[in-house]
């Protein structure tokens, strides 16, 4: 991912597990965004707090280190906000399905 690049939300369909190794993590560079899959089911939930923790946000970012290999599921919809880094972030992406 390049200088500004993103990757909006998204799921992968018909697989069981997703990951991304990272390759190459510069400072300033975008993480990998979770959504609470419960989120569409929560239409009249009190607003979170700032503070709330980790368990009770409406999303959570992963940014790891050079070297990490990242497992979900892969119903989880994530997305990737705009990189700041100057330098591009270079991870790998898969997806492993039952056949």
């Amino acid at each position: 991912m390049e200088q500004g690049s993103v990757h909006t939300g998204h799921i992968h369909p018909h697989s069981v597990l997703s990951g991304t190794y990272y390759v190459t993590v510069p400072k300033a560079a975008a993480g990998l965004r979770f959504e609470d899959p419960r989120l569409p089911a929560m239409m009249a939930a009190p607003s979170k707090r700032a503070n709330a923790g980790r368990a009770n946000q409406s999303f959570v970012t992963v940014t790891p280190p050079p070297g990490t290999l990242l497992l979900w599921e892969s119903f989880l919809r994530h997305d990737v906000p705009p990189n700041r880094a100057h330098a591009p972030r270079i991870s790998i992406s898969f997806n492993y399905a039952l056949r």
